[in-house]
């Protein structure tokens, strides 16, 4: 099921291509801008430029609600269930495939941001690698969630995409804390994107650990695959998708 998942990605090239580009306007265009108009912030390119990293994992972690939401409603998921492969493992297959798939998909934006802001210390980029590997495993399972619970389409696309948009910019992935709007920074450090944020730029920039940041990550990871393998698993079971 994961490797399923994984091949699906690179089925659909338009998601891959859509990204690619908005991740490249972001860093060379956006960053670039913005760096030159914001000098009472030291070094923004590069907090910019991890930030947009991170919020891109956060972003196409999402895809793999769209995905079983999808698969659902055109029955595919019923031909999956009648495969010899235990339930469990089927949806840990689907959690494990959505999140490595985001990983994939992120790691030449992690090598051009590495290379650019000369990020060299193995330990370091491998730490910042584990972060955004948790904030995936975490989302995934909050997209599951989301698709197991709600029933209508048109819903299910509104409430997935104003997640989404609350995940990934109400943090301090793109802008430090300070320079965030009232609103925001009532919820910005509560945001399992600022954890990822915050402890890959301590890892890759400060050479340290973002224990708060680390432990944050594993506890929203546990909350929410632990919530999206069980929805998932009592929805099959309970024959919603028949």
């Amino acid at each position: 099921m994961a490797r399923r998942d994984i091949a699906t990605l690179f089925r659909t090239p338009w998601i891959i291509i859509s990204r690619s580009l908005a991740f490249i306007i972001q860093l060379f265009v956006f960053a670039y801008l913005m760096s030159g108009l914001i000098t009472s912030y030291h070094g923004f390119f590069g907090y910019y430029a991890v930030g947009s990293v991170v919020a891109t994992v956060a972003s196409i972690s999402f895809i793999i609600g769209y995905d079983i939401f999808e698969e659902a409603e055109e029955g595919l998921l019923d031909y999956l269930l009648t495969l010899p492969i235990p339930r469990r493992e089927f949806i840990i297959g689907r959690a494990l495939g959505g999140a490595i798939r985001a990983m994939i998909y992120t790691i030449p934006m992690f090598v051009i941001v590495a290379v650019l802001e000369n990020f060299a210390n193995p330990l370091s980029l491998l730490a910042a690698f584990l972060d955004m590997s948790l904030l995936a495993f975490g989302v995934t399972g909050l997209s599951i969630t989301v698709a197991v619970s709600v029933r209508s389409a048109n819903r299910f696309d509104v409430v997935l995409a104003l997640l989404e948009l609350a995940v990934s910019r109400a943090s301090t992935a793109l802008y430090p804390f300070n320079y965030l709007p009232g609103y925001v920074q009532a919820i910005a450090p509560y945001s399992p994107v600022t954890f990822a944020a915050d402890s890959a730029r301590a890892a890759l920039t400060g050479f340290s650990l973002d224990v708060l940041g680390v432990a944050g990550l594993v506890a929203f990871v546990a909350i929410f695959l632990g919530l999206g393998a069980t929805f998932y698993f009592r929805r099959l079971e309970g024959g919603v998708y028949a």
